[in-house]
């Protein structure tokens, strides 16, 4: 039964408001429901992207801190990147400033200075520097700050920084720069020496086929003294390419033993003299200086001492050429002097440098006193020099000395001293020349056969049956031959004769063929093209001394 049958129309219609009015209650209730499930989608959504911005901020590698600039500049956050690039936890830092964090106010003062500057300039603020960490580490960085404006009102300003590190990146990019550097500097250097050796050959191969033409004995030797002079200056070219090569590979040996200065500025005083003219006086008074004991390479003191006396006796047309030492403290200074025409003063830092010729239209490497500077540093002294332009130059070097104690090593580097002297009589002695190229023979018979007996043997099996058959006075050996190399040839005849002096005379230069000669007991090794005037001596002082 209808219960609405029995109500008035009075009654139907309130009946109806109230139904009117429920009705309405729940659509509200729907859409309130409606809104607050958006309202928390919204929110999950919020929450979402704050752990997505927390986590992408907590991994990125750029370190991101922000400052609160009216709580006097404290930082209100800071991720793991700024945690791991300035080696401390968040918790260290939120709530303090920069005089809290660096140890040195100065530096967080520059900091503040920064922050300032980025509040003034109301602009993002950007700059590539070199960072001192709170450790005291220091590390390139790029940096960008900006100023965060917070729209409420009176709310403060905040202070973004964002910092990466590019030390690695900006050091390779150092290098690049470097390297290309290096490569125009190498093809320079080819150019170069393409020019430096085209010019001694020209002169070599010129005048060689002029000997030829011409039966005019002052001509001859005049063209005999142009080749030999650069013969010299190409033998030196190539031993400055080498020595460089090494020095740049790290392949340049170094033989340190205990020896006597004396002995070696004697032996290069000795040699140098012979090269000397009559405007040019070359000076040594050994005899007024102590004996010197140093530790270290004999050989690379000789180079040194050779280089520095070469460029003087170039540069002086008249007047003198001295080598001496004088001890200071735990160090030897080792000075040449010369007057001859000395060196501007802006141009005296760069001597040192690679690939520099003061003068350019002097022949040469521009390698010889960079050579220089390496192999003193590396023996542990210093090297430098004192000019007047027009006056001369003094170019000296230290060395540390040999400990007192240190017993000396006899004859390390199986030298000699360079001494005078006495010519051998003609044909007094015998030589075995092992030899496997006869051009080069041929040359040592040029040479020698005027005081000497030679006997050729071209390998080393063939030298050792003729030392068994005329048993020599002195051996010239090869190393490189058929059949037999020198070396074993050597020990052979070491086992017949212990005594015999055996001179090496090889085209090799590198230090593991001289080792190797010391083990094979070598008196002696000269390498090719070899020096005409310093063989004659060395051939007599062995024969002398094996009398």
């Amino acid at each position: 039964m209808n219960t609405y049958e029995n109500l008035s129309r009075e009654e139907l219609i309130q009946r109806i408001k109230v139904l009117e009015t429920d009705i309405a209650q729940y659509a509200m209730k729907d859409a309130e429901i409606e809104k607050m499930n958006e309202n928390l989608l919204n929110q999950r959504k919020i929450n979402f992207l704050n752990i997505l911005m927390n986590t992408i901020l907590s991994n990125i590698f750029v370190a991101i801190s922000v400052k609160d600039v009216f709580d006097s500049f404290k930082y209100i956050y800071f991720n793991q990147a700024a945690e791991d690039f300035m080696g401390v936890n968040a918790s260290e830092v939120i709530g303090k400033t920069d005089f809290d964090i660096f140890s040195d106010p100065r530096r967080a003062h520059e900091i503040r200075t920064e922050d300032y500057s980025t509040i003034n300039n109301g602009r993002t603020y950007k700059s590539m520097v070199e960072y001192e960490k709170p450790n005291g580490e220091f590390r390139v960085v790029n940096i960008i700050r900006l100023l965060i404006t917070n729209p409420d009102p009176g709310a403060s300003p905040l202070i973004l920084a964002m910092l990466w590190d590019i030390t690695e990146q900006r050091q390779n990019e150092l290098d690049l720069i470097k390297a290309q550097e290096a490569d125009k500097m190498k093809n320079a250097f080819i150019a170069n020496m393409s020019h430096e050796i085209r010019t001694p050959l020209n002169a070599i191969v010129g005048f060689s086929r002029l000997i030829t033409e011409t039966e005019n004995a002052s001509e001859q030797q005049e063209f005999l003294t142009i080749i030999n002079n650069n013969s010299d200056l190409l033998l030196q070219l190539i031993n400055d390419i080498l020595d460089f090569a090494k020095i740049e590979s790290g392949t340049l040996n170094y033989n340190i033993s205990n020896v006597d200065l004396k002995d070696i500025c004697h032996e290069v005083y000795v040699s140098q003299s012979l090269k000397m003219t009559s405007d040019v006086a070359l000076l040594f008074h050994g005899e007024l200086l102590p004996s010197v004991r140093l530790q270290t390479d004999t050989q690379r003191i000789e180079q040194v001492l050779l280089n520095l006396l070469s460029n003087a006796i170039k540069c002086t047309n008249q007047g003198f050429v001295s080598l001496s030492y004088e001890v200071e403290g735990d160090f030897v200074r080792v000075s040449v002097t010369d007057t001859g025409i000395g060196i501007a003063k802006d141009k005296q830092d760069a001597v040192f440098d690679r690939f520099v010729k003061l003068d350019d239209f002097r022949q040469g490497t521009g390698l010889g006193l960079s050579i220089c500077r390496m192999i003193v540093e590396k023996l542990g002294g210093e090297i430098g020099l004192r000019s007047e332009l027009g006056k001369g130059s003094t170019f000296w070097f230290t060395l540390p000395l040999a400990n007192s104690a240190t017993p000396a090593a006899k004859e390390q580097d199986n030298g000699v001293p360079m001494e005078v002297v006495p010519d051998a009589l003609p044909g007094q002695y015998t030589i075995l020349v092992a030899e496997d190229v006869l051009e080069n023979y041929l040359l040592l018979q040029a040479v020698l056969k005027q005081q000497y007996r030679l006997i050729y043997a071209e390998n080393g099996e063939v030298a050792v049956q003729l030392f068994k058959t005329y048993k020599p006075d002195l051996i010239l050996m090869d190393i490189k031959m058929p059949v037999m190399d020198g070396f074993e040839a050597t020990c052979e005849i070491r086992k017949l004769s212990p005594d015999i002096p055996v001179l090496a005379l090889t085209a090799f230069a590198f230090d593991k063929e001289k080792e190797k000669a010391k083990d094979c007991q070598f008196n002696d090794y000269l390498v090719k093209p070899v020096d005409i005037p310093l063989l004659k001596y060395k051939i007599k002082y062995y024969l002398n001394k094996n009398k």
